[in-house]
């Protein structure tokens, strides 16, 4: 019998992530999941007492770049089927670039644009070749062409950046066979999305996983909805 598609799911402690780990583990995939601190993540716990052997729990600080290259060397000799780099912060409450200062600028952009790219090159090596799958947790908020109202705009700037990196990230890993995506997951109801959002986690999470498993060996790199729809860039 074969073994189960591994995934890795990075930032999964809540939210989307865990959702899209609770969805791999329901479609019988094993699973690597991340958080900032393990040892609090009741809910991954509990979802790994419950599937013994097929859940596993790194930690990872996004904003730390040691432990970026610890968690990617750490994958090295490892065959990942798909890798999901969902961490990401919503930025200062007052969304302003005229009041942002360079502080609040670095960390947004390290955290939601720098940092995903950085551990997603690392990490290329590891993804397996011809039907692995590469992506990115961005938003529609990160497209240019969908821009009509500028509103939260350093948080879009952010997303925006994530898009014009994994595009040149493209450039580099379309050579190996691998799938990479650039995914929104819909204006979800979480912790950043509020409790207004039409999306519940569950139905992302479902989309998403959909999703990935619809475009692996695809080998292309596309901007795509959690219902599996095309956003213009």
């Amino acid at each position: 019998m074969a073994d189960p598609s591994l995934a890795a799911v990075i930032g999964a402690n809540r939210g989307i992530g865990l959702g899209v780990v609770k969805e791999f583990l329901a479609h019988g995939w094993s699973v690597i999941a991340t958080a900032r601190k393990p040892d609090a993540a009741s809910e991954l716990l509990a979802l790994g007492a419950t599937n013994p052997g097929r859940l596993e729990i790194q930690p990872l600080d996004m904003t730390n770049p040691s432990q970026l290259d610890a968690f990617a060397a750490a994958m090295a000799g490892r065959k990942l089927d798909a890798v999901l780099v969902n961490a990401g912060i919503p930025g200062p409450d007052h969304m302003s670039a005229s009041q942002a200062t360079a502080a609040e600028i670095g960390t947004l952009m390290f955290t939601n644009a720098v940092a995903p790219i950085r551990l997603a090159r690392a990490l290329a090596g590891s993804v397996r070749e011809k039907t692995g799958v590469l992506a990115f947790t961005s938003s529609i908020m990160g497209s240019v062409a969908l821009n009509a109202d500028g509103y939260h705009e350093l948080y879009r700037a952010s997303k925006a950046a994530l898009n014009s990196l994994s595009r040149g990230l493209w450039a580099e890993v379309k050579g190996r066979g691998v799938t990479l995506l650039t995914l929104h997951p819909g204006w979800v109801r979480t912790d950043m999305g509020g409790p207004s959002a039409p999306v519940g986690v569950e139905e992302s999470a479902h989309g998403l996983v959909a999703v990935i498993e619809r475009e692996r060996g695809k080998h292309h790199h596309a901007f795509i909805d959690y219902t599996g729809k095309d956003v213009a860039w």
